[in-house]
């Protein structure tokens, strides 16, 4: 194994050495890996083995891979590139309003804050807005008018922002809690920014819905853990706070957004008790899942496999990062996508699908009348990919590179 990675033996919420190996999807390189069109460099690989812990109902990463290598200055991830993900940032803040008051000249501290896209939607309910952004796109936020640290966060990094600033009055984690790399140091970081009365939000892709939709693909290097309601409840804990609500939106195919807080706000997590009983059977979805990958592979290999004999060589439309999973699964090469076409700002255009030779073009080179059939790889939002092609006058056959159907 390489020295590099971190091995997992207990698990980071709960502390528990009860751990199942339940699903393996063999090695792959990292979904940020973007090699320059041209470039004979070849991505790195690393195993993807997924741990469970019954206790607390999280799923991990056996081996993780430093946050430095998995996201460097030039990640070319950016939130206001889709409309699903803006969309569930809206709602988010509604959400927190609801919950917590007017947040007008109210602290938000948005940790993995990316481009700014969420801090401006709470901007625009009068909240003062900070970031934390280790990557390039700190220098998105802070154009935007964020006050935004350039780094991960840590407790220095906490204890400078309350010297400077205060303790915030609400702290957001949008698709960020899976990304943590050493979840203690965090939590370390998060008891120095809180008040009492500070309120923490996570959004984060719900484990439940990744059992019941089979979303393998979710399990890339950049996500350490996945979360259940129950995870959250012992993290709470932790910050001696507890979980005043959660909701389920449908934001990534189906995420889990908390609020813990240590203030009485006269709420109760919903339905916790019945969240508990079905969050056990979560183990026993993952094994079957590793089952049903089997059949989503033949199934799903085939059907591309007589697109490309009837068509030749498919057109794919969008490169989310969680694609490069079934990509590799799949063995697909050149030989079966031509080019994979992404909007034409992404800075992911130029470069390689990782580990691959298929080029990321833009979507102003993509010729609807030359695509018969089109090959979605953002298959989790379909229906904006399939609405936003059709715009662009694209009237052929899409097939969705994950679809429930693979798995009979």
């Amino acid at each position: 194994m390489n020295d590099n990675l971190i091995e997992i033996h207990h698990c980071e919420v709960c502390g528990s050495k009860q751990l199942s190996k339940v699903l393996d999807l063999g090695r792959h390189p990292l979904c940020d890996d973007l090699v320059a069109i041209g470039d004979p460099r070849v991505c790195r690989e690393y195993p993807i083995e997924i741990l469970f812990c019954e206790r607390c109902c999280t799923a991990h990463q056996h081996y993780q891979i430093p946050k430095t290598e998995l996201f460097p200055s030039t990640y070319h991830y950016r939130s206001r590139h889709t409309a699903d993900v803006l969309n569930g940032m809206r709602q988010l803040v509604e959400a927190t309003e609801r919950l917590a008051g007017s947040l007008q000249g109210r602290k938000v501290l948005d940790v993995g804050c990316n481009d700014g896209s969420l801090l401006g939607f709470f901007a625009q309910r009068g909240a003062r807005s900070f970031g934390v952004e280790p990557t390039g796109a700190a220098a998105d936020a802070v154009a935007g008018g964020h006050d935004v640290v350039n780094d991960f966060l840590t407790e220095d990094v906490a204890r400078a922002f309350v010297e400077r600033h205060g303790q915030p009055d609400v702290i957001t984690f949008t698709n960020v809690f899976a990304h943590i790399e050493d979840l203690e140091a965090v939590i370390r970081s998060l008891k120095i920014l809180s008040a009492p009365g500070t309120l923490i939000v996570v959004e984060n892709h719900y484990l439940g819905a990744i059992v019941a939709r089979n979303q393998f693909d979710t399990f890339y290097h950049e996500h350490p853990r996945t979360y259940s309601f129950r995870s959250f409840e012992f993290i709470a804990a932790s910050l001696g706070m507890r979980v005043a609500k959660a909701e389920f939106p449908h934001r990534y195919g189906g995420n889990i957004r908390v609020f813990m807080t240590a203030a009485d706000l006269g709420t109760e997590a919903d339905a916790a008790e019945e969240l508990r009983a079905r969050e056990g059977g979560y183990g026993e979805g993952l094994v079957a899942l590793a089952q049903g990958i089997d059949r989503w592979k033949a199934n799903k290999g085939a059907r591309i496999q007589e697109a490309v004999r009837r068509n030749g060589p498919l057109k794919g439309k969008a490169f989310p990062g969680r694609s490069a999973i079934p990509i590799k699964m799949l063995g697909l090469t050149e030989r079966d996508v031509a080019a994979v076409y992404e909007k034409p700002a992404s800075i992911k255009v130029g470069h390689y699908v990782p580990g691959t030779r298929i080029p990321i073009l833009s979507d102003d080179d993509f010729v609807p009348s030359d695509t018969p059939v089109l090959l979605n790889m953002a298959w989790h939002i379909a229906a904006e990919i399939g609405t936003y092609m059709r715009t662009r006058g694209y009237q052929g056959g899409i097939i969705d590179i994950i679809a429930e159907e693979d798995f009979r």
